[in-house]
C-alpha cells in the first residue's frame, strides 16, 4: 500500500491520540492551528507591558517587548502557529511580541496537556508554554498556583518546567526540574506535556518524563488543611515569548531577531471514567478490588492519602499490594475512601454479595451504591488478625438489568482499617431450587442432585427430609420431585 502524504498526516496526528487513550485520557480539545488565523473563541491576545493587567511594566519581571495582536507577531498558516518577537520600537519597548490565553474559554482541572512546538533560540529570547489559575480561589500570585510545562530561555538547549506556589509574592515557592540532553529545541518540532493529577504533576518531552512533584510537596498558604491546593482547581493555557527579563537577561550583541515560536498543535486529555480492561465486569461474577474504574481521585475513587503505599499493579493514588491469595488487593482502606466499578448486570435480582476482606485489629464497615442509591446495608465486620488473613462477609442487594456503576464505600472512622480482595455478585438461589440442589455444580439441577439425594435418603440422613416431619418417607421423595421438576429460577 502506497502512503501519500495526507495520510501519513493523518496517522502522525491520530498517533498520540492513540497513545492517551491508551493510557486512560481521552482527547477534550485541541487546536491544531489548521486555519489562516487565530481562533478567538479559544485564545485572547494579551496586550501591552503589563499594566493593564495590574502588573508592574516589563510583566513583573523587567521584559523588553511590547505585546501586540498584530499580524506581524501572530501568524497562523500552513498548519501552524507563529508567535514572533521583533526587534522594533513599540510603545516605548524596543521588542514587540505576543501572548496568548485561553482564560475562561478553555479552562481545565487535570488531564495530560501536550503542545508540539519549534522554540526560538538566541540571546534574551524566553518562550514559554504555561498554565495560570482561571479565577485564583486562593489569591494573589503564587498563592493560587502557576504551571510551567515549558520554559527556555536564550539558546534552546535547556528544557525547564516548574510549579510556584505558596504564600503571595515575594514570600513564593517553586520546585522545578530542567532537562538539558544535547538536543537543538530550535531545529525541529518537539512535543512538550504535562501529566498534571490530583496528586502529582510529571513533565515530559517527547514522551521522555525528567521531573515531578507530588502534593506533599507543594501547599498554598491560603488553604493550609488542603494537600491538593493550590492545584485543584480550573487552570487556563499561555503561549507567550518574552524578551529579556531577569532570568535570560537582555540580549547581547550576538543576539538574532526576529525570533519564533512556532506551534503544531496545543492538545488537552483528561481521564475519562470508564471501565479497568475496557469492559464492564459482568454480574454475577467476582469483581477483583484492584479493578475500579479508571480515572482520578474525587472521579472514580477517593483516596485518603497523595500516595500509593502499595505501588503494585497499576498507576493510581490507590493503595495496591499483592495477596497472599495470588494476584493483587486494595490495601488500608481509611476513612471516607470508595471505589467505582462500572458493571453489567446480566438479570434482574436479587444478589448475594460477598466481600473479601482482612484487617489486622479493627473491625470493619462498608455499603454498596449504585448509581448514587443505597443499595446495600451496612456490612460490619470484626477483625481478622492480619492484614492478609481473609475473611468473607456477606450482604444482599438489588440489581436491574444493564450496565451501571457500582460504588464500595468504607463506612468505618479514622481508627478503623482494612484490606478488600474482591467482591462477589451470585444471583440469590429460592427456596424451591436450594431444596432440590444437593450436588455441585450448585444452583443447578441435574442427575447428581438426584442421585445425592437418592443416597441420603437411603443412608437415613435428615438431610433428605424435605417435608421436615423428621421422617423419611415417600412424601419426602414426592417433594423433591416436585421441587425438582420446578426447576432453579
Amino acid at each position: 500500500m502506497t502512503i501519500n502524504r495526507n495520510m501519513f498526516l493523518s496517522l502522525a496526528i491520530a498517533m498520540p491520540t492513540a497513545l492517551a487513550h491508551a493510557q486512560g485520557y481521552e482527547l477534550v480539545w485541541s487546536d491544531e492551528f489548521d486555519g489562516n488565523q487565530l481562533d478567538t473563541s479559544s485564545w485572547e491576545a494579551q496586550t501591552g507591558t503589563g499594566t493593564a493587567y495590574g502588573l508592574p511594566a516589563g510583566w513583573g519581571n523587567n521584559e523588553l517587548q511590547y505585546y501586540t495582536n498584530s499580524s506581524s507577531n501572530i501568524v497562523v498558516s500552513n498548519g501552524t502557529l507563529k508567535i514572533i518577537a521583533r526587534q522594533q520600537s513599540f510603545g516605548g519597548q524596543p521588542y514587540t511580541s505576543a501572548r496568548l490565553r485561553t482564560q475562561g474559554m478553555r479552562d481545565f482541572l487535570y488531564g495530560r496537556i501536550e503542545g508540539r512546538m519549534k522554540l526560538p533560540s538566541t540571546s534574551g529570547v524566553w518562550p514559554a508554554f504555561w498554565m495560570l489559575p482561571t479565577n485564583s480561589p486562593y489569591g494573589g500570585w503564587a498563592s493560587s498556583g502557576e504551571i510551567d510545562i515549558m520554559e527556555s530561555v536564550n539558546t534552546a538547549d535547556s528544557m525547564h518546567g516548574t510549579i510556584h506556589y505558596g504564600n503571595n509574592w515575594p514570600n513564593n515557592q517553586s520546585n522545578g526540574g530542567s532537562l538539558n540532553n544535547g538536543i537543538d529545541y530550535s531545529d525541529d518540532f518537539h512535543v512538550f506535556s504535562i501529566e498534571w493529577e490530583p496528586d502529582q504533576i510529571r513533565w515530559y518531552i517527547d514522551g521522555q518524563q525528567y521531573h515531578s512533584v507530588n502534593s506533599n510537596q507543594w501547599f498554598s498558604a491560603a488553604a493550609p488543611g488542603n494537600v491538593r491546593a493550590p492545584f485543584d482547581s480550573q487552570f487556563h493555557l499561555l503561549l507567550n515569548v518574552a524578551v529579556g527579563g531577569n532570568w535570560p537577561g537582555n540580549p547581547n550583541g550576538s543576539a538574532s531577531y526576529p525570533q519564533t515560536l512556532e506551534v503544531d498543535y496545543v492538545r488537552v486529555y483528561q481521564q475519562i471514567q470508564g471501565p479497568f480492561g475496557e469492559q464492564p465486569a459482568e454480574i454475577p461474577g467476582r469483581i477483583e478490588a484492584e479493578d475500579f474504574d479508571n480515572g482520578f481521585n474525587g472521579q472514580s475513587y477517593q483516596d485518603c492519602d497523595e500516595s500509593n503505599n502499595g505501588g503494585a499493579y497499576r498507576s493510581t493514588g490507590v493503595d495496591i499490594e499483592e495477596s497472599t491469595e495470588g494476584g493483587f488487593n486494595v490495601g488500608w482502606i481509611c476513612e471516607n475512601e470508595w471505589l467505582e466499578y462500572t458493571v453489567d448486570v446480566q438479570t434482574t435480582g436479587t444478589y448475594d454479595v460477598t466481600a473479601r476482606v482482612a484487617s489486622l485489629n479493627s473491625f470493619g464497615a462498608f455499603h454498596l451504591e449504585s448509581n448514587g442509591q443505597d443499595i446495600s446495608e451496612p456490612v460490619v465486620f470484626f477483625s481478622s488478625g492480619g492484614w492478609q488473613n481473609w475473611i468473607d462477609v456477606t450482604t444482599q442487594v438489588e440489581l436491574n438489568e444493564g450496565i451501571q456503576i457500582i460504588r464500595f464505600v468504607n463506612d468505618g472512622d479514622s481508627s478503623t482499617e482494612y484490606n478488600l480482595n474482591a467482591l462477589t455478585f451470585n444471583l440469590a438461589s429460592s427456596g424451591m431450587c436450594n431444596d432440590a440442589d444437593f450436588a455441585e455444580p450448585f444452583e443447578q439441577l441435574n442427575f447428581l442432585d438426584v442421585s445425592a439425594f437418592l443416597t441420603l435418603f437411603a443412608e437415613g440422613n435428615l438431610s433428605a427430609d424435605l417435608t421436615e416431619d423428621g421422617n423419611l418417607n415417600f412424601l419426602d421423595v414426592s417433594e423433591f420431585l416436585t421441587v425438582f421438576g420446578s426447576g432453579c429460577p
